[in-house]
């Protein structure tokens, strides 16, 4: 774990203040864990136990993947990391076929969305479809760009 640090409990704060600051949101319910930075691949964890008090000799995966730094605060939620939060701001909120389209892998298009609201400041929307959400796009020239793992894809066909 020599590539992976905790966040202090100054930079956790920060981290917190951030995301209720871009989404208009509360975040008591995840203050009480434990974020873990990867410094070379910028990704974050949470877990609800400190792991470096289990004295494990070796250690693979551990919590959940939160979401991933990109250029310096740039922070875009994973599909578990959006999950914690309700956003009042900065969301995309998708009709059926973006949201097939959004699971399939695609970019999604201004007619496949029912509304969205963003503010400048913010570098990723969360993505939500009826009351669920489902993860972060990026909005750059009217298409929002999805970052849905290869491994969470289904295929239209097979599916729907």
């Amino acid at each position: 774990m020599s590539d992976i640090r905790i966040l202090k409990k100054q930079e956790k704060e920060d981290f917190i203040l951030s995301l209720e600051d871009f989404y208009d949101c509360k975040l008591d319910n995840i203050r009480n864990n434990f974020f873990y930075l990867n410094e070379n691949t910028l990704k974050v964890n949470m877990c609800n136990i400190e792991v470096e008090t289990l004295n494990l000799p070796r250690v693979n995966n551990f919590g959940i993947y939160f979401g991933t730094f990109h250029s310096g605060d740039r922070f875009r939620l994973s599909l578990e990391g959006s999950k914690f939060i309700i956003p009042k701001r900065n969301y995309v909120l998708l009709n059926e076929k973006g949201f097939k389209n959004y699971i399939a892998g695609e970019n999604v298009i201004s007619d496949e969305v029912e509304k969205y609201d963003w503010q400048d400041n913010c570098p990723f929307l969360i993505v939500l479809y009826n009351s669920d959400r489902l993860g972060s796009v990026n909005l750059k020239d009217g298409v929002f760009l999805t970052y849905l793992p290869k491994s969470r894809k289904l295929d239209h066909g097979k599916v729907f």
